[in-house]
């Protein structure tokens, strides 16, 4: 967050709610992955509401944390380098996390898991 606590995508005031769901850069990637979040309210519904409609509770909360760990350097991006990224950018980054993500997975289903969800970020 800047100094003055506002959004540098469109200056309202930055929370982590506004930042990962209600933002209209959020939700540009969020619908661009073709999941809508409306009834999502703040960043811990994410894992009520478990949008990706995973059942696998360690599979899911590593997808949420990607896509938000990718949303915030999209954000970085725009504040510390006045860099616009595409969602096809920050899609293809997600991929790569959770490829990379999937070799620390002591467990052989949840890293099958990993990587073919990987592949639900690959548009291209």
């Amino acid at each position: 967050m800047g100094a003055d606590d506002r959004c540098p995508f469109c200056t309202e005031k930055e929370d982590c709610s506004h930042l990962f769901i209600s933002c209209g850069r959020a939700r540009s990637f969020w619908s661009s992955i073709n999941l809508y979040l409306a009834s999502v309210t703040d960043v811990e519904n994410l894992w009520i509401v478990n949008p990706f409609s995973e059942p696998n509770q360690r599979v899911r909360t590593t997808l949420l944390i990607c896509v938000c760990w990718n949303i915030w350097k999209c954000r970085n991006a725009k504040v510390f380098r006045s860099e616009d990224e595409i969602n096809l950018h920050i899609a293809s980054r997600c991929r790569d996390d959770l490829l990379l993500w999937s070799n620390r997975c002591s467990s052989p289903s949840d890293k099958a898991k990993i990587i073919a969800w990987s592949q639900f970020f690959f548009s291209g």
